[in-house]
């Protein structure tokens, strides 16, 4: 017996595909920065310092003296001889009052003052231990004022482009069954 065969023949359906890649940039470009720096503001007052000399002990040691200080020495001076000449006579007359002890006090006293003695010192040399120096430095006052830094930033947006991709779809090849009976 002949029993039909049933015969079937597909061809399978094929896509095509065909894709555009999406495409991308991106670019960040530097910033723009400026920065300055002012200089401070520095003020400094000096005081000046004060130096005294004191040469008055180099000028007596040269016996370059003013008039007060010439008259004060010679006022002690004068007092001393005054007192030394009032011990003199006083001496004197009690050599007088003893006269009947003998000797011959008049003519004593007559030659022991006859005698002149005199001195004369011109001075030394002035020394640097003489001289008195004093110094009194000045003080600075300094004010400094700080100057903050400028600075400036310019912000650059990134350059962003973007083209999307996309797919086509396509049949290259349509699905087909065949069925067919065969006896």
């Amino acid at each position: 017996m002949n029993i039909p065969k049933l015969q079937m023949q597909s061809t399978p359906g094929r896509i095509g595909l065909r894709i555009n890649k999406p495409e991308q940039t991106i670019k960040q470009h530097q910033v723009e920065q400026s920065i300055q720096q002012p200089k401070a503001d520095m003020k400094i007052e000096q005081k000046p310092g004060k130096l005294t000399i004191d040469q008055t002990k180099a000028w007596h040691n040269l016996d370059l003296k003013n008039v007060l200080v010439r008259t004060e020495e010679l006022v002690g001076i004068a007092r001393d001889l005054w007192m030394e000449g009032l011990a003199r006579v006083s001496r004197e007359g009690d050599e007088l009052m003893r006269i009947e002890n003998g000797g011959n006090p008049i003519a004593t006293q007559a030659k022991r003052n006859s005698v002149f003695d005199f001195t004369f010192s011109p001075g030394g040399r002035p020394t640097y231990e003489l001289i008195q120096m004093n110094y009194q430095p000045g003080k600075a006052k300094i004010d400094i004022q700080r100057r903050e830094p400028m600075i400036e930033n310019k912000i650059r947006e990134p350059e962003h482009h973007y083209r999307p991709g996309n797919v086509n779809v396509s049949m290259e090849q349509m699905p087909d069954l065949k069925i067919d009976w065969k006896v």
